[in-house]
């Protein structure tokens, strides 16, 4: 700013200085009577305009900073929304990717249980124990149809009291398939776990059955007649 002051004072000492000169050489007769006042004015607008040039200019260039500084904020607001929008972009790819890999792993374990699952002929088969003659006896439902593999295991689920939890688990073992029921009651360490041993079977007569091989309740094998007793009790239940 004092420099500036300085240049417009020198300026102004340069201008007074050639108009008393153009003063002096019109009194001197080197210029007509009144040629050097227009000389000056002359000057002085000519210095006029170009100060307003000079101006406009200077505001023009300080309009132009202006805008450059507003870019150049624009710019780097601008960069730290992009870094933001990939910085989510990506977090947002690894939670897809997670998702993805669950999604795969559920389909494996989904995949994995369907291949340890009996075929659905197999659970609508009629559900048989073998007697010590070598019969085989089945179970009919109020409807007269008999018993099948499936509807046991409904019935197992969905009966007693409602504040039991009941898990069942299916393994094939060569051609025969075990089912484990695990039942929990409403008081604590109150737990049983039975296996089932099934598999298919074609009777004599010709009838595709799933037949109740054996059982064991909590790691002990429950005897032949206990099965056929369960197996009798369970039919005059049902046909109640």
């Amino acid at each position: 700013m004092g420099k500036m002051d300085w240049s417009v004072d020198q300026l102004e000492r340069d201008l007074a200085a050639s108009f008393a000169l153009l003063g002096r050489m019109e009194q001197g007769g080197a210029l007509a009577p009144g040629e050097s006042a227009a000389l000056a004015d002359g000057v002085m607008r000519c210095m006029n305009g170009a100060l307003l040039k000079v101006s406009e200019s200077l505001e023009a260039q300080a309009t132009m900073r202006r805008e450059l500084s507003a870019m150049r904020e624009d710019l780097l607001r601008a960069g730290r929304e992009r870094q933001a929008f990939l910085q989510s972009q990506e977090q947002r790819i690894r939670q897809l990717e997670d998702e993805v890999q669950t999604l795969r792993s559920q389909s494996l374990l989904a995949e994995d249980a369907l291949t340890h699952f009996p075929p659905d002929d197999f659970l609508a088969r009629p559900l048989v124990v073998r007697s010590v003659q070598g019969d085989f006896l089945g179970v009919s439902v109020v409807s007269g149809q008999p018993l099948c593999m499936g509807d046991f295991v409904r019935l197992v689920e969905r009966g007693g009291d409602h504040r039991r939890i009941v898990c069942t688990l299916w393994e094939a073992r060569n051609t025969n398939w075990f089912l484990t029921m695990t039942i929990s009651g409403q008081h604590a360490g109150h737990r049983r776990c039975y296996v089932l041993e099934t598999r298919a079977v074609l009777t004599p007569s010709g009838n595709h059955v799933t037949e109740l091989v054996g059982m064991s309740e909590d790691g002990v094998r429950v005897s032949d007649e206990f099965l056929l007793q369960m197996f009798r009790q369970l039919r005059e239940s049902l046909q109640e």
